[in-house]
């Protein structure tokens, strides 16, 4: 008589356990569909990827108005041109179109990913050497003087870097969405290459002319980089979109 009684008590429970669980865990993914759209569904994928693309361009505008600033500023011409230099450390811009077409998304993604770390710790490593830059700082003064104040180009490169650094954060969450990636939004990008106190002093040993060449390569590569990154996420839109009648409503 126990056993049976045991018997109907486990059963009991079992039963009581399948119906939570069928309440509970539609509740769970429709908590997770409010909390992490992307990660829910495709229209909220379809959704991240907008937001990515307009992040993308308005940073594209910011930085192609900073290297006009700083080619008219720093280099004393605005229409300087000189596609002979390049930066071996900074990602190589040139693309097999059919690779580009054929490429998964967690693959677009993480080389996004990596290319948004490069570029931001080339700036930073610019920044801080034009942050001692007496003579960019004299520029800066003498600009404003014809006109009204400006903010000095390390101030500016430092807000390329937030826009950065918030588009990495997008980037990085959208993987995780793909791929269940273990890369961290939040994580601070690491230098692509060490800057260490000798280096420093190389570099005012180094001529002004070739630091400032160095940091008009930065912002143009980062200016096409951002054009060719504006691409990736039409592309990404256009996956996740479906024949035309199925689009959602309010993109």
């Amino acid at each position: 008589m126990i056993v049976q009684f045991s018997i109907h008590s486990s059963s009991t429970c079992l039963f009581q356990m399948a119906v939570w669980w069928c309440v509970l865990f539609p509740l769970f993914f429709l908590t997770l569909s409010c909390v992490y759209p992307c990660c829910a569904s495709t229209p909220g994928l379809l959704q991240a990827y907008s937001y990515s693309l307009k992040s993308t361009r308005c940073t594209h505008a910011r930085v192609q108005q900073l290297l006009m600033r700083y080619k008219e500023e720093l280099l004393d011409d605005k229409q300087f041109e000189d596609r002979a230099l390049g930066l071996q450390t900074l990602p190589s811009l040139s693309t097999d179109f059919y690779h580009w077409l054929q490429m998964k998304d967690w693959e677009r993604l993480s080389a996004a990913s990596q290319a948004l770390h490069t570029f931001w710790a080339h700036l930073d490593m610019k920044r801080k050497e034009m942050e001692v830059d007496k003579v960019e700082q004299r520029a800066a003064h003498w600009m404003g003087t014809r006109g009204k104040d400006k903010i000095p180009i390390a101030q500016s490169i430092h807000r390329i870097q937030t826009d950065l650094r918030d588009l990495m954060t997008k980037v990085n969450f959208q993987l995780m969405c793909v791929n269940s990636s273990s890369v961290s939004p939040t994580s601070p990008p690491a230098l692509t290459r060490p800057v260490s106190p000798s280096s420093s002093h190389q570099a005012s040993s180094k001529s002004l002319w070739n630091s400032r060449l160095e940091g008009y390569v930065i912002l143009r590569d980062l200016e096409r980089y951002l054009t060719k990154l504006a691409r990736d996420f039409i592309l990404l839109k256009t996956k996740h979109s479906g024949p035309p009648g199925t689009q959602p409503s309010g993109r």
